[in-house]
């Protein structure tokens, strides 16, 4: 479920100008490096009603990643944890890392069975039952549905293009301010996702402010180039890959 805010003017600048200062007639005439604009329009991005799409971005997103292997790292601040979900298709490995402060939680779904770390055990290093396919500590693999909590449902802009990892990325952004609606209302909200050309969300930067004035910061990056799934020290006697 998105939250509404009052959504405000976004600023960007694509890049600075020189000052002004010319080289004098001392110095060597330097050539200038030639540097690849991205081409915007390598990259598609929904839109509806004025302003960039976000639910069609999200499902976009999703499907993107149905099909393939990748690792999906989220931070968030205030408080601090994180989330690792990796994910490998072809041999049908799926593992889980959670982190709040000092606790660790790790998980690892494999040939029908899903492996927890027992960390409150000494006498044995993971406990195994049955998997029905759902992945713990997470409600999506892709990150769809984290994302369509914390994002706004509108308001955003695609403010621009830039190019990373050797892939165009369209820049979607939004500032906002105003009381959100919800479990996690917030008095203001900067907002900014980079999308690939296949739908993919590469990276996600999202800052709010909540009215007690805690700030939440969350960032998201998905990688797509996973070979395997790195298994936990806990996990090794399993056979994940034999």
């Amino acid at each position: 479920m998105h939250r509404s805010l009052a959504v405000v003017t976004l600023v960007v600048l694509a890049g600075c100008s020189g000052l002004g200062l010319g080289a004098s007639a001392d110095e060597p005439t330097v050539t200038p490096v030639p540097i690849t604009t991205p081409d915007a329009s390598d990259v598609d991005v929904p839109r509806a009603n004025g302003s960039v799409d976000i639910d069609r971005v999200l499902a976009r997103h999703d499907a993107a990643l149905s099909d393939r292997s990748f690792h999906r790292r989220v931070v968030r601040e205030g408080p601090q944890n994180t989330r690792d979900v990796w994910v490998d298709r072809e041999r049908g490995v799926v593992r889980v890392r959670r982190t709040l402060g000092p606790v660790v939680d790790d998980a690892i779904l494999f040939d029908g069975r899903r492996y927890r770390v027992a960390s409150d055990d000494p006498d044995r290093a993971y406990t195994s039952e049955p998997s029905n396919a759902t992945v713990p500590y997470v409600p999506t693999r892709s990150g769809e549905a984290r994302l369509g909590q914390v994002l706004l449902e509108d308001g955003y802009q695609r403010v621009d293009t830039v190019r990373r990892g050797g892939r165009n990325l369209a820049v979607v952004a939004v500032n906002a301010t105003g009381r959100g609606s919800g479990v996690d209302p917030s008095i203001s909200a900067q907002s900014r996702l980079y999308v690939d050309s296949e739908g993919v969300i590469r990276e996600v930067d999202h800052w709010e402010r909540r009215p007690d004035g805690t700030i939440v910061y969350l960032r998201m990056a998905v990688t797509t180039d996973t070979e395997r799934v790195p298994v936990p020290w806990w996990a090794e006697d399993i056979g994940v890959y034999g």
